[in-house]
């Protein structure tokens, strides 16, 4: 498995990580003020956003509008690529399967998560599929940092 822990990597400071998961989490609450668990997610590519994503499973009745997703999909289109390698994808919830799928395909280099999902996370679930170096096919998983402004993440679900 790749290597995770709760400090940064590959170069980008904890202030960064801190910063763009700030902003993660200010569009996490807006996804919750739209009664939609409180995802946010942004891809920085180069020190800059090109790609920001709000949850919007429930309020657009559609079951693939997940932060992540959006947020890889605004970023694509942003740099005009299918390709993001290079790219940190920042989100305040562990990545689930679908998205964890959509970040291996897209190459994205690093990916920072606050709050776990044990259940169907890329991650830490029983399925690691984010993180796991032996799917054949697939391009080698993105270096991951956990926990990031972890208590904040975990807030927006207890609210």
């Amino acid at each position: 498995m790749m290597a995770q822990g709760k400090g940064p990597s590959s170069g980008v400071s904890e202030a960064c990580d801190i910063q763009f998961m700030r902003q993660a989490l200010r569009l996490a609450e807006v996804a919750r003020a739209r009664g939609d668990p409180p995802v946010g997610a942004v891809v920085i590519s180069d020190g800059r956003t090109v790609g920001e994503g709000i949850e919007g499973v429930r309020s657009e009745k559609d079951l693939t509008a997940h932060a992540e997703l959006k947020a890889i999909r605004q970023a694509c289109l942003t740099l005009d690529t299918l390709d993001l390698t290079g790219c940190i994808l920042y989100t305040t919830v562990e990545p689930c399967y679908m998205c964890s799928f959509v970040i291996r395909k897209a190459g994205v280099s690093r990916v920072v998560s606050g709050k776990a999902e044990n259940r169907v996370g890329g991650i830490s679930s029983n399925h690691p599929i984010l993180v796991d170096p032996e799917i054949s096919g697939w391009p080698p998983p993105p270096m991951v940092t956990a926990g990031v402004l972890e208590e904040e993440c975990l807030a927006l679900f207890s609210r």
